[in-house]
């Protein structure tokens, strides 16, 4: 029998025993012996089994990080200065918080890209820049300026794919990238430095101090679920339950 199971057993032994007044007034004589014999059972097995503590604190962290996600829901899934590609109403929505220094999200974007062939009907992308390394890099908020620039003239994909495949980000890759991809460069230019780039920006950073699970990058977010990982098996494996759920539903 396995932990959940088991716990799941003391808990309506108990709930029989405890939750259930006029049953108990009934069997007032042995209500006070019933009782404790049910509470050193349960003593007793968490005792033997203290990770049963660990688990439900798991499991009440990652309920309280779904309920973080779902309060800030409009700002996660309606912010029409994002980037997105996808129908509207595709079946799933998928959110990525990045950052373009980041390994894992560079590992990760590959995946990203599949998912954009393999299901434009069924599914929509939605990019959020979070250039949370820039103390560090010096050049994650310029790339993210760069991909929200190039974004006015519909070139999203285009130039932010090219910074995620970058080993490095210089001012001279990103100059050289904008005219690879055919960019009016007095134009994107001007947006790299618009007020308004970078106030989404900071808009991103502080919607993600909102998100307790949203630790690090990248960090996905798939209908209403979410993994703070670059994980692509997992990250298919997530999709493809949710892609499942929405054809039932």
């Amino acid at each position: 029998m396995t932990i959940k199971l088991k716990l799941a057993t003391l808990f309506t032994a108990s709930l029989l025993l405890f939750g259930l007044p006029g049953c108990a007034k009934a069997q007032s004589g042995v209500d006070t012996a019933n009782r404790a014999e049910v509470e050193q059972i349960v003593k007793s097995y968490i005792l033997e089994h203290p990770e049963i503590i660990e688990q439900a604190l798991d499991n009440l962290k990652e309920k309280r990080d779904r309920e973080s996600i779902l309060a800030v829901g409009d700002e996660i899934w309606h912010d029409k200065r994002d980037a997105s590609y996808g129908p509207k109403n595709a079946k799933v929505t998928m959110v990525e918080f990045f950052d373009y220094n980041c390994s894992f999200c560079k590992h990760s974007s590959s995946w990203v890209r599949s998912v954009l062939d393999a299901h434009p009907k069924d599914v929509r992308v939605i990019f959020k820049e979070l250039p949370i390394l820039d103390r560090r890099t010096r050049t994650s908020r310029k790339a993210a300026r760069a991909a929200l620039a190039a974004a006015r003239q519909g070139k999203y994909k285009e130039m932010h794919f090219a910074l995620m495949g970058a080993n490095g980000l210089s001012d001279a890759f990103i100059e050289k990238t904008a005219k690879q991809i055919g960019l009016d460069m007095d134009k994107f230019h001007k947006d790299m430095k618009d007020d308004d780039i970078e106030q989404h920006i900071e808009d991103n950073m502080f919607l993600a101090t909102r998100i307790p699970g949203l630790t690090g990058t990248p960090f996905f977010v798939i209908g209403t679920d979410f993994i703070a990982s670059g994980d692509t098996r997992a990250l298919q494996a997530m999709l493809d339950e949710n892609l499942k759920k929405a054809s039932k539903g």
